[in-house]
This record gives structure tokens, sequence and C-alpha cells, in this order.
């Protein structure tokens, strides 16, 4: 439950609960990413996506792509009749400068579609046929003057970003880590993101969507740099709650203005802290006492829950048994064996490995630092509640900004920031830092105790915002009959009319758009005031329907998660964390169901 995890405040009054259902489908909460320049990105359709490749298939050349300067009438006319049995074009490109021939690759890409490939030599630019999605295509070198880096939307339905990318790169015959992102999508959601990747032809990616479910790629450009780990300004949220009690609907609406203009306390969300009953937090407690053993054998816990999945538990049962490591890194099957958290423990520990060593060495650095983060992220909610508590919202003069100084005067209450927990020696010392001194002597811990993991783990120096005010606030309510009804467009599905929109059910949908690192469940419970993690959900959902069948979207909030390795085939996607804690807030290194670990720190 949230108050498990220091989210104990309101802004202004809740005494009214509100219930509701969250994800009753993967439509009901879309999530589209926002660029740095604060532009949203759009969701494609597979329909759309499915009819523009066949299109392109049929009509052969794009005639509206501008036709470069330097090339003739007479070229494009050879360019056009080029075929199967035809020998290569070249293109000339003595005197040219960079911009021009650059401007002919993109001519040939645009205007051909990908049926044409393109090689840069001595002489000029070789034109050859390579015909539609051809698989024995193969361009031989890279041409020169193209940027490197092929820019692509992907969005998704259902599937977590990492299964995604690893379906695109075994389609390719490529490994997943020719993919970046600004940060990792959730799987029970309808998202888009930016991704890109090293020297790879978009008409290769384009040509995919047919055989992709509930997956479509889109929009693509070439630029010269790979997208950065929480590159992104944000996210832009369009979620339905459902099942509202219609007597409340002048409370919400009551609320949602409030929310507009005060925003609520930017508390780190429930899915920061796992979804299993052993708590990264606790885990990250044992990592800073040094207590190696204690914090393996707390992540290799929970085998007697429900849900264990795969073979993870069998594992865990023979390790629990035996204490043979080896003996229970062979229960594990599958992806499991590579991929999950629990075979790199076991491997370490197979091959005489310390406890500690399982946690500093065998762990990835992005891994490791989620336990120690967690713990970071409890101190840090408990003492903004205790802050809005005993200091209301009002601007106090001990009070930080965002580079851990004192505020100027005439700052708002927005401009607060308090700093993580740590051994912050760059920060002016005040009521934030007596507090946490108090819980950590409470845990055994001191500031030093951080201070000798820099080398081990990836622990920066932040800050956070005390309260988000969210941007472009929209709502509406919805009456509808069938509980399942679709009230947002999917990427498979549709909503239903506005002349079905009728009934006795109500709904409430809510957009807003909230910077990086901020959680939407969070931002809820301000409206609703009611817990939006993921077992009252679940409460509220059975509750909804009397007993009826599960959630289909039992995970939670799809949130911004740059700091969260992305483990496919036993490799981490992203290698290194920049500035973890401002670059993204969420801990889903989860798979696709049935092949991923319960233990590693998932959202709920």
């Amino acid at each position: 439950m949230e108050v498990d995890y220091g989210i104990t405040n309101y802004l202004g009054d809740r005494k009214v609960s509100v219930p509701c259902v969250l994800k009753e489908l993967y439509s009901d909460f879309i999530v589209q990413e926002i660029s740095a320049d604060e532009t949203v990105l759009r969701i494609a359709t597979a329909s759309e996506m499915r009819n523009f490749v066949k299109n392109e298939e049929e009509k052969g050349v794009d005639e509206s792509a501008a036709v470069p300067s330097v090339i003739s009438a007479e070229q494009v006319s050879a360019l056009d009749g080029l075929n199967k049995d035809s020998k290569p074009l070249l293109i000339p490109t003595e005197g040219l400068s960079k911009d021009e021939r650059k401007a002919i690759h993109e001519f040939l890409r645009l205007r051909y579609q990908g049926k044409l490939g393109s090689e840069t030599s001595e002489k000029g630019i070789e034109v050859s046929y390579c015909g539609v999605n051809s698989k024995t295509r193969k361009r031989k070198r890279w041409a020169k003057d193209c940027p490197n880096h092929c820019y692509f939307t992907l969005a998704k339905e259902n599937k977590d970003t990492s299964y995604a990318l690893g379906l695109i790169a075994k389609f390719l015959n490529v490994t997943v880590n020719t993919f970046r992102t600004h940060g990792i999508k959730d799987r029970r959601a309808v998202t888009c993101q930016r991704v890109s990747c090293n020297r790879i032809e978009k008409e290769r990616i384009l040509s995919l969507n047919p055989r992709l479910r509930d997956i479509v790629v889109y929009d693509f450009s070439y630029q010269d740099q790979e997208l950065k780990m929480g590159g992104h300004w944000g996210n832009r949220f369009s979620i339905i709650l459902r099942s509202i009690p219609p007597e409340t609907r002048d409370i919400l609406e009551e609320r949602l203005k409030e929310f507009e203009k005060d925003g609520f306390i930017n508390y780190f969300g429930t899915q920061r802290f796992g979804s299993c009953d052993t708590n990264t937090a606790v885990v990250g407690k044992h990592i800073l006492r040094r207590d190696w053993e204690g914090a393996v054998r707390l992540i290799l816990s929970n085998e007697h829950l429900p849900g264990y999945l795969g073979t993870v538990g069998n594992a865990v049962r023979c390790w629990e048994k035996t204490r043979d490591a080896s003996q229970a890194l062979k229960q594990l099957k599958g992806s499991q064996a590579f991929a999950s958290i629990e075979a790199i423990i076991f491997r370490c520990l197979a091959k005489g490995g310390t406890w500690q060593q399982c946690i500093t060495e065998a762990l990835p650095i992005n891994l490791r630092s989620l336990y120690v983060h967690a713990y970071q992220s409890l101190l840090w909610n408990k003492v903004a509640s205790r802050r809005v508590a005993e200091k209301g919202t009002t601007v106090c003069p001990d009070d930080l900004g965002k580079d851990g100084q004192k505020l100027a005067d005439g700052a708002s209450i927005f401009d607060v920031y308090i700093p993580l927990p740590g051994e912050n020696t760059n920060y002016e010392r005040n009521y934030v830092s007596e507090w946490y001194e108090e819980m950590m002597k409470e845990d055994g811990l001191t500031n030093s105790s951080f201070s000798s993991l820099e080398d081990r783990f990836a622990l920066g120096e932040t800050t956070r915002a005390m309260l988000i005010c969210p941007k472009d606030v929209k709502w509406k309510f919805i009456n509808y009959s069938e509980p399942r009804a679709y009230l947002q467009d999917g990427i498979n599905t549709r909503a239903i009319d506005e002349s079905e929109m009728v009934g006795d059910l109500l709904a409430l949908q809510v957009q807003f758009s909230l910077p990086s690192g901020s959680y939407a469940t969070v931002a809820l419970r301000q409206i609703t005031g009611t817990d939006m993690g993921k077992r009252s959900m679940k409460i509220h959902a059975e509750s909804a329907r009397n007993g009826g069948n599960g959630v289909e979207g039992d995970d939670a909030e799809a949130v911004d998660e740059s700091e969260c390795p992305l483990v496919v085939d036993g490799r981490v996607l992203e290698e290194s964390l920049e500035n973890p804690q401002t670059k993204g807030e969420s801990e889903d290194v989860s798979q696709e169901a049935g092949e991923s670990s319960s233990k590693i720190p998932r959202k709920e």
C-alpha cells in the first residue's frame, strides 16, 4: 500500500475517497513521449501502417519527393527505369558539396522507398535495383554522406519496450544493443516513444509493420547523434478511470480544477519499490549497511508467492533446500537461465563468488543501483510528506532550489526542491538534512554510508521537485453501458462512437503532461483521494465486477523509465546511467509474461 512507502499526504482535503478502476483495458492508459522541444509524439495504428507499406510497394516511386538540383531529369528517368536486369547507374559527384551529396541519398530513399540501393565510391554514387523488401538486399558500405542514426517512433500495446525491440532486432538480424531510447515504457498500456538505431535503413524497419503484432514503427528520419537516455521532456498521459460513483462527479470536478492549478506532491510511486513482498528499499538498506548476505537472501526470497514466474520458483526453492547454486542454476530454463537476476546471482555463487561480489560485480550497475535508489526514494517520500504536513505549501526561508542552494526572494512553491539522501556536500544544510539523519540513524546508517559506494553504484547528487504542476490538463466524463467498452483508441481498436456513450456507468477521461521522472498514478491519487497502487486497484476492480474476471492490465502505470536497464538475451541495453535519479524514476526490467523473473524490480 502507498502508506508503506511514505506516500501519505495530499494537497487539500481528501476526506472523501473516490473509488475507481484503472487499466481495465490496455487502451485505458495511453502514454505519448514528449520530445525535448515539447512536441507530443503521435500514435499510429497498425492498420494505418500496414496500408502505408502496401501502398508504397504498389506505387513504385514517390513522385512527391523533391528532386535535388544536381540531378537532371534524364537521370531521374534512368533511375525510374532500373529493374532487376539493369546494370548499376552511376551519379557523378565530383565537385559536389557534402550537403548536395547528402540530398541525393535522401532523394533516393524518399522516392524509391528502398527499392534502389546506393553505394558511394570515388567516382560517385552507384545506384542499383534491390527490389521490394528483398531479403538479399545488403549495402556493402554505409553512404559516407548519410547520418549514421536512423530514428523512428515505436508504438506498442501490451508489449514492454524490451520485448518490442528484441523482436525488431530478431527480424533485422541485429543485436538489441543497436537500439537506443530515452527510456523504457510499460507493457500494459498503449505507448509511443522515439528509438534510434545505428546504420539501419528506414525501409528495412518500415517493411516490418505487416509482421508485427500490436507494434508499429513509423515517422523516420536520419540524425548524426543517437538518442540519449532521459533526453526527452516527459510524457503525455490519456487515462480512463472507470466505475466512478455518479454522486462523486461534482467532487471530482472541483478536484480537477485544483489539480490543474496546484499540482500534487511529487512522490516516487509504489512501482519504485518493486511488486513482491521483498521491498527493494529494504534490499538497498542492507547494501548500505554492507550486509551483502542479507541483501542477496532478500533478493532470492519470495518463493512462496503465487505467480512466481516460470522456472525461477523452482530454482529458488532448490537453493533454499540445498544451498547449491549450481543445482539451482540448472532449474532455470529459457531466457530465465541468463536474463533473470536470479541467474546472475546463482552463476556468481556457483563460480565461488562472495555475497559481496554477487551484488557489486555480478549485477550490472543499473540493476544494483536500483536497490539503493529505492531506499533513497523511500526516505525522500517521507521527508516530502513531513515537509508538507509541518510547513504547508508556502515557501520557507530555509527551502532549497534545484541547485541545492537557498531560494532567491520571490520564489514559487514549485521552485522548492528536496535533495535525495546521501553525502551531498554541495547542498546547504537545512531541516531536510536533519530529518534524513534522524531516519538513517534508526536504520543504522549515516550520510557516509553512501560515499564509498560511488565506484560500484551510480549514485548521483540530485534534487527532486517537491511539487509538480501538470501541463495542459483536460478532462471529460463519459457514460457507457458495457463494462469493457473501448473508450479510447488503441493500436488495433477504436473507441465506441460518441452516440454510444450512454448508460448508467460513469468513467473519467483525464489527460495531462508530466516531466520525466514524475508518476501518473501519483498524480491520479491527488484527484481521486484513493490509493492507486496495484493491490488497491485490484480490490476496486474486483468490487466493481462483483467477483468477475481479473483486470486485463494488472501492472501499473507506464511512466518514464530512463534509468532502468533493458535486459534482453542476457545483455543490458543501456550500459551506463546518466545522472540516473533525474533521468527517470521507474524500476521495470520485466520481460514478456512467463519469461521474466518476478524478482527483478518491476512496476506494479
